[in-house]
């Protein structure tokens, strides 16, 4: 029962400091400079199309 009581600091404090994008907020974010998972596609696309040129064209 001790231990029980010994945690429940814990639980209720990383409850209470929660971070804000897990409840509604009302300050604006700016624009995100990380890459979109559609940015990581079209480059493995082209990363994968400049291979097979490269393999291609060394070949020939």
């Amino acid at each position: 029962m001790k231990t029980a009581f010994a945690f429940l600091p814990l639980i209720i404090a990383s409850a209470a400091s929660a971070h804000e994008s897990f409840a509604p907020h009302t300050h604006p974010h700016p624009i995100s400079m990380l890459p979109d998972v559609e940015t990581f596609g079209v480059a493995a696309l082209v990363l994968a199309l400049g291979v097979i040129a490269f393999t291609y064209l060394k070949r020939g």
